[in-house]
C-alpha cells in the first residue's frame, strides 16, 4: 500500500463551485486510474486543504501521475499556490 499526500492552498470563495466540479466531472476520471484505492480531501485551515491518495503500489502511483497532473491542472483555477506532494509506502497500520 502506498499514499501520497498533496497539498494546496485554495480560493475559499469558490469552494462549493469547486467541490462541484469534483462531483460532476474529476470523481469518474479519478475512479478509471488504474491501482488508485482512494482518495480524501480534507480543509486543514483557511484556504488549505489536503489530499490523501491511496494506491495499491508506488509504481501504480507513479504510472498514475500524468494524468493526476492533467486532473489538478483542470482544477487549478481554484487553486492559490501549487500542490506540494509528498507520498511513500506504509510502514504501519492499525
Amino acid at each position: 500500500m502506498y499514499f501520497r499526500v498533496t497539498i494546496f492552498g485554495f480560493d475559499e470563495s469558490r469552494l462549493d463551485e469547486g467541490l462541484a466540479k469534483m462531483d460532476s466531472t474529476i470523481r469518474d476520471k479519478l475512479k478509471a486510474i488504474a491501482g488508485l484505492e482512494s482518495v480524501h480531501e480534507c480543509q486543514i485551515g483557511d484556504g488549505q486543504a489536503m489530499i490523501i491518495s491511496r494506491y495499491d503500489n508506488e509504481a501504480s502511483a507513479e504510472a498514475a501521475q500524468p494524468k493526476i497532473q492533467e486532473i489538478l491542472g483542470s482544477m487549478a483555477e481554484y487553486m492559490t499556490s501549487p500542490p506540494e506532494v509528498k507520498g511513500g509506502d506504509v510502514i504501519w497500520t492499525m
